[in-house]
């Protein structure tokens, strides 16, 4: 296949069309001019020193032109290239419980880790990023992938209504992340968990300490306040707060002291989501030091060029006309 990748500089050729028209009516309009003033004989005297200079115009006009060729890049056939680059490995994990519909963070917990983890997975485009969403239970949402854009449908799709059973089980979250990286290779990352930690289940320490033994370092970014608030549930375009088995409203409250324990169990930090960007950027740059010592390959097939073959013809017969018109003027 045959194609010029950037079409749009063939202007430059209306331009040299019109340099040489412009020359030409020149040329015809100096010798109606000079006719008028002698004989042809001697016309022909006085004008024969201007027919030098045509020799290097066409020479510059033929540079021009290669040079236009050339910039519009003539392209045919394809070739394959081989891109290889270091990644980590990156998980996601986030709490999708009705408690993270409460509001005491506006617009809500689950809006505000969402929009965090959405900001992370485009800081690392380069690396793995897989997603496990969990309530009362845990599944994968999407394995270690490089395609950004599909964790970032699967962030904006996630909902309460994914969850099977309501709580907050981290522990089973991180097992998934174990079991998945079973018989790969030694190469770890990281585990980043947006939860409010509110009725969690006790299997969570455990779990963090066998993530930390396995060489993962976890991250925990702590949605809500420790003031807390009651959960609106939506039914039907109605808006009501859950309540518990007395009719009572349940109020729901950030479990800031178990989040710090298990980040610190895990290696990692411990963020507070209510620093909005300032979060995003601090945990940018933990993630930033992370060891990136697997090679990923990439193989992609792009277009040949030729526009060498037009810029080094059109450089030597501009410079050489250069040249030429210079040493004539000096004689």
């Amino acid at each position: 296949m045959f194609r010029f990748e950037h079409p749009g500089f063939f202007w430059l050729i209306g331009l040299t069309i019109l340099a040489v028209i412009l020359y030409f009516t020149r040329q015809y309009l100096a010798r109606t001019a000079w006719s008028s003033w002698g004989s042809d004989t001697s016309n022909q005297k006085i004008t024969s020193g201007q027919h030098v200079r045509p020799k290097w115009m066409w020479l510059g006009l033929l540079g021009t032109g290669l040079l236009t060729i050339a910039a519009a890049n003539p392209q045919w056939g394809y070739r394959s290239v081989a891109v290889e680059s270091k990644t980590a490995d990156i998980y996601l994990v986030l709490d999708i419980s009705t408690s993270m519909l409460a509001e005491d963070i506006a617009p809500s917990r689950l809006e505000r880790a969402r929009r965090i983890a959405l900001d992370l997975s485009t800081k690392f485009k380069t690396d793995r990023v897989g997603l496990v969403l969990f309530a009362g239970n845990a599944y994968v949402q999407s394995p270690l992938t490089t395609d950004w854009h599909a964790i970032q449908l699967f962030l904006n799709a996630a909902n309460p209504d994914q969850a099977g059973t309501q709580g907050t089980s981290i522990g089973e979250a991180l097992r998934l992340i174990l079991s998945a990286k079973s018989g790969e290779t030694d190469t770890r990352g990281a585990i980043i968990v947006l939860t409010d930690g509110e009725d969690h289940d006790t299997d969570a320490p455990d779990a963090i300490e066998e993530a930390t033994e396995a060489g993962w370092v976890t991250y925990i970014i702590g949605v809500g306040t420790e003031a807390g608030a009651t959960i609106p549930i939506t039914n039907e375009g109605q808006k009501y707060l859950k309540l518990d088995d007395k009719a009572r409203p349940v109020h729901t409250s950030l479990n800031k002291t178990l989040m710090m324990e298990l980040a610190q169990k895990g290696n990692g930090k411990y963020f507070d989501a209510t620093g909005g960007d300032k979060v995003v950027d601090e945990l940018g740059k933990e993630l930033a030091g992370l060891e990136r010592s697997k090679m990923e390959k990439r193989s992609f097939t792009e277009h040949r060029s030729y526009f060498q073959w037009f810029l080094l013809p059109a450089l030597l017969l501009i410079g050489f006309m250069v040249v030429a018109n210079y040493k004539s003027d000096v004689i």
